[in-house]
């Protein structure tokens, strides 16, 4: 009982911790070089990030890449998914800006996520799913409200972050049955090499003189090495332990770490909507992570 509780605890501190790591993405784009477009950063955090990870794991995991088998159809879908959120979700944040561009794509996900895993997974959305879910979803609302009149309210932009959020979470369940009794951080690599493919003819006809520059290089190394390489690694071990529609409303803690690091590095100000919106998504990762030990309890 002791050991099942350390790894359930070790998984939702893994999502968690990733979460948090997501979460920097968008502020690193606003620290980017002028220039430089959402497209080329987006592509060059999987060029860099998928093969990143895949090395990484052949190293620390010590797993043989050439024997990987993985399912061809869900990789191709998660790749497609990974691929849809990385292009839709820079551009979001470069139209309605990082606040609200990350809350809407990542409050999209849960429930997207939750849906599409019942559906085809078979997974119980139960009455703590549901709770949670409205916690933290209702979280990142007051966190969207708490820019004023600062946010910047693109149609084409909410539209992006939307079609990130469903990207984000067909990607996540997608996930799920690459790395069902395989190695979770060599599922997710293959699926962002995949990716990296995908996006990778299309780097050929972008202006990418900025991201060659030593501030523009530290931007994409960062978002390929740390927020891409670095937190795939913890949310593939922690998918191996919790469900995709608990993971997906434990990764709300993205917008709440956006919200910080707005107050921190970017000068905005921590209103009582953005202290409010943060409480509701700490009660709701504090619901689904007591809700789901119970259930594994009892198992």
């Amino acid at each position: 009982m002791m050991t099942d509780r350390r790894m359930f605890y070790r998984g939702v501190l893994l999502v968690i911790f990733a979460a948090v790591l997501f979460g920097t993405t968008g502020t690193s784009q606003a620290l980017a070089p002028a220039g430089i477009s959402p497209k080329v950063i987006g592509s060059f955090r999987l060029v860099i990030g998928g093969p990143a990870l895949l090395l990484m794991t052949v190293i620390f995991s010590r797993v043989n890449p050439f024997t990987f088998r993985p399912p061809l159809l869900p990789t191709f879908i998660a790749a497609c998914g990974i691929v849809m959120f990385q292009l839709c979700f820079f551009e979001a944040v470069a139209k309605t800006g990082v606040a609200l561009g990350t809350i809407i794509a990542i409050c999209v996900a849960p429930v997207i996520a939750g849906l599409l895993s019942a559906i085809f997974q078979k997974e119980q959305l139960n009455r703590i799913w549901l709770i949670s879910s409205l916690l933290a979803v209702s979280g990142c609302i007051m966190l969207a409200m708490a820019g004023g009149g600062e946010l910047k309210i693109n149609p084409t932009g909410i539209l992006l972050a939307a079609g990130a959020g469903f990207g984000y979470a067909v990607s996540l369940v997608a996930s799920k049955a690459v790395i069902a009794d395989r190695s979770p951080a060599l599922g997710i690599s293959v699926i962002l090499c995949t990716g990296a493919l995908m996006v990778l003819p299309g780097l050929f006809y972008e202006d990418i003189s900025q991201v060659m520059t030593l501030h523009g290089m530290t931007v994409v190394l960062y978002l390929g090495l740390v927020a891409t390489a670095g937190s795939y690694l913890l949310l593939a071990k922690g998918l191996s332990v919790i469900p995709v529609s608990r993971t997906a409303i434990m990764m709300l803690a993205e917008p709440l770490t956006g919200c910080l690091l707005g107050v921190l590095l970017l000068g905005e100000v921590f209103t009582l909507n953005a202290a409010i919106g943060s409480l509701l998504i700490f009660a709701g990762l504090i619901v689904i992570s007591a809700g789901e030990y119970r259930a594994a309890s009892e198992i």
